[in-house]
């Protein structure tokens, strides 16, 4: 695949978190540089300044990368070797609705995108378009990588997997190598470089991910980085950032409980009961806050803020090459391109391993879609060995599986008995009744996306099914 051949389509340019990053990397990465670089978002006047941006982006850095836009993601599939798909329906909008109604009903979530009601109803939002644009990508692309960057990732991977035949994984940024090597170094003080030293296995559902082994020099060091975070917990202090707030104190108390650390405490604490403030006897923290969505908007107004001035040259796009940098999707692309043989967490299947072809987490079935640590090339990603999962934690990856199938299923069949069987697992509800009644009141207050399922909300099965393929055109 050569670069002047190359071709991105990424859908939802306008990201808070992507669309900058991409734009930077088809200037700068070795592989990328001069590739076919198309743009796609239904807002006009995001896709116009997105489409600015990256033309000036190329002019300034000499790369021959060519950006072109499209409001409509089927005009530019045609030829393309990757799309990666970054979008969200009024992303803080939508889940401060989420957070706030479920907080009436006891369930305190700190993030709101991947678990309890706000992970479900952002699921039942965005994975229709998901597997919408996948068929596009059978028909128009087929030997394509489909790239799913939308939260919650684990869920919109298991639709893929089972609902498509697009080649496909998911992404999140949290385990960024070499960058997740390098943090847990510059904690215990030793050289951030020499990440050959350093041998971590991490695993888990997506945002429940746990270090189940890790050593330097052959040493295990798991107790020195439980020490370190239990450290860290004693000095803490509250900042006010939903996500942030006590992290590690929770990491160092959840690493004693399970003899395994957290590794994504920011979202993993939303995934247990412990933290919301539920209990006879009350924990030395207090319970989650609640995810702070207007902070959310004031950051993408800073964004778009800060495009504005790269455009009307108030800054110059030499100060854009200096603040970004390349993305964990970008990198990956450049992996697969280049064979340059890094690793990186990759959200898959627990099957076909590196190492023997089996399953990466032993004691987990070979379907279980997890984040696992990937050795990657053109044909995709295989994950290494990790190992098996503490009993306990067993039990509750399991749970937030199947109730992540469970919430696809519910999707794709229209299926209402479904979705509150998957809301009543769910770790942060109490009770059928509590899951009964929040879907009322998230149904009532998002008419105007969930239309469809405003129709099917009292259907059985069978109708409910039936109406999957009149639903609405989301692009």
């Amino acid at each position: 695949m050569g670069t002047n051949n190359l071709k991105i389509v990424v859908i939802g340019a306008g990201s808070f978190f992507f669309g900058r990053q991409v734009i930077w990397a088809a200037q700068k990465l070795e592989g990328l540089r001069g590739c076919a670089l198309t743009l796609v978002d239904t807002d006009p006047e995001h896709l116009e300044k997105m489409v600015r941006l990256g033309r000036m982006a190329a002019e300034s850095a000499g790369s021959g990368t060519r950006v072109e836009g499209a409001d409509d993601y089927r005009e530019a599939l045609p030829g393309a070797d990757f799309v990666v798909l970054s979008f969200s329906e009024r992303n803080a909008h939508y889940r401060e609705i989420d957070c706030r109604i479920s907080a009436r009903y006891g369930i305190r979530m700190c993030s709101g995108d991947t678990i309890g009601p706000g992970g479900v109803f952002r699921a039942m939002r965005e994975l229709p378009k998901i597997l919408e644009i996948a068929a596009a990508v059978e028909e128009h692309c087929p030997d394509a990588w489909l790239i799913n960057y939308v939260n919650p990732s684990a869920v919109m991977g298991i639709g893929l997997m089972r609902h498509s035949g697009a080649r496909t994984f998911a992404l999140c940024d949290s385990h960024h190598l070499p960058g997740k090597k390098r943090a847990y170094l510059r904690m215990l003080g030793l050289p951030q470089d020499d990440l050959e030293s350093l041998d971590m296995r991490i695993a888990g559902v997506n945002h429940f991910t746990f270090m189940l082994s890790a050593h330097y020099k052959g040493e295990d060091i798991r107790p020195q980085i439980r020490e370190a975070f239990r450290r860290l917990g004693r000095e803490e202090r509250d900042d006010g950032y939903s996500k942030a707030r006590f992290n590690n104190f929770i990491t160092a108390q959840l690493s004693d409980l399970f003899g395994a650390i957290p590794t994504c405490t920011g979202h993993t604490k939303e995934y247990l009961p412990f933290y919301q403030g539920r209990g006879a006897i009350c924990e030395p923290i207090p319970s989650l806050a609640v995810f702070d969505a207007r902070e959310r908007a004031r950051g993408t107004a800073v964004m778009w803020e800060e495009i504005d001035d790269y455009i009307s040259g108030k800054k110059p796009m030499d100060g854009f090459f200096e603040k970004y940098r390349s993305d964990h999707a970008t990198d990956i692309i450049q992996t697969m391109v280049t064979g340059n043989g890094r690793h990186y967490f990759i959200n898959r299947p627990n099957c076909d391993c590196a190492e023997g072809g089996g399953r990466a987490v032993e004691n987990l079935p070979e379907d279980a879609f997890l984040e696992l640590e990937c050795r990657l090339d053109a044909g995709g990603p295989r994950p290494l060995p990790v190992g098996s999962f503490p009993l306990g934690l067993r039990s509750l990856q399991m749970q937030i599986l199947d109730v992540h199938e469970l919430t696809v299923e519910a999707i794709v069949r229209r299926d209402r008995r479904l979705l509150v069987r998957a809301l009543a697992l769910d770790p942060l509800v109490q009770s059928i009744a509590t899951a009964e009644a929040v879907i009322d009141d998230l149904f009532a207050a998002q008419r105007p996306v969930l239309g469809a399922w405003s129709d099917a909300e009292s259907s059985d099965s069978e109708t409910a099914s039936a109406t999957t393929a009149t639903a609405p055109q989301l692009y």
